[in-house]
């Protein structure tokens, strides 16, 4: 490796671990302000029902423009991706809307502990996947991604007495990106982690990548939601997840050594 080749190869870390002190930034300042509505919107004290209404109203409007503006940021970066463009504001503005329309739809749709409890864990889980993004082979940040879904189809059917219909719903969904995810890897295994997008071939995963552990990562999230809907959603299937969540850090860790 040359002189020239070692400072482009120092840029790209140092870029890469802005964007992470970044990501951990801002999902501690997200924190924060979480726990503030918690103090002022959940737990208001009766001298601050004025305030917890004014925030019920005003997460009505954002509930409704976030979502919109979102869409609308994520037609701009598609747009200018398409022309070959790598502008950065677009990218910036989308991802974090999409991160706050999530709370102001979450917020919105459930005033209570329920709604903030779930936001309190999800910040840091999407904090952790950008971390994975970031740092590891792109496979494994899939991986993480299904254990993260699958995590959360069985905190949905722990309560799913509050809102049965919601929770159906997701399962379906998460149903079909399963079989997405398992077709996606079928069709980059097939190609050897190429993908063609609009007639340009883009490289998702490396030649050494192991296809296994990605239709395993299928299989075990299916097999866990399918346990939860029989059996009840129960700790040990926590730990089923979390266990084969650290199983693939580990595999993948070594992997970069």
């Amino acid at each position: 490796m040359d002189k020239r080749e070692r400072a482009e190869r120092a840029k790209q870390e140092d870029a890469i671990l802005n964007r992470v002190l970044i990501w951990i930034a801002g999902s501690v300042i997200l924190e924060a302000l979480l726990l503030l509505l918690n103090r002022y919107y959940v737990n208001a004290r009766v001298s601050e029902l004025a305030i917890q209404q004014g925030l019920y109203q005003m997460f009505g409007v954002l509930a409704i423009v976030l979502p919109i503006a979102f869409v609308a940021c994520a037609v701009w970066w598609f747009l200018t991706w398409k022309k070959g463009e790598h502008a950065l504001l677009p990218q910036v503005l989308t991802t974090i809307l999409a991160i706050l329309a999530v709370c102001a739809v979450v917020a919105r749709l459930y005033p209570n502990k329920t709604g903030i409890s779930a936001l309190y864990v999800g910040v840091p889980c999407l904090a952790v996947l950008a971390l994975v993004y970031y740092l590891y082979q792109h496979e494994f940040f899939l991986v993480t991604l299904l254990g993260v879904l699958s995590g959360l189809g069985l905190w949905m059917l722990d309560r799913r007495a509050g809102n049965e219909v919601l929770v159906y719903v997701y399962l379906a969904v998460e149903v079909v990106v399963l079989i997405a995810v398992a077709v996606l890897t079928w069709k980059l295994q097939t190609s050897g982690g190429l993908l063609s997008v609009q007639g340009k071939l883009v490289r998702v995963f490396t030649k050494n990548t192991n296809y296994a552990m990605l239709y395993v990562s299928c299989a075990v999230a299916l097999l866990v939601q399918v346990a939860a809907l029989v059996l009840g959603s129960m700790m040990v299937l926590y730990g089923v997840v979390i266990v084969w969540l650290l199983a693939m850090a580990v595999y993948y860790t070594v992997r970069l050594m």
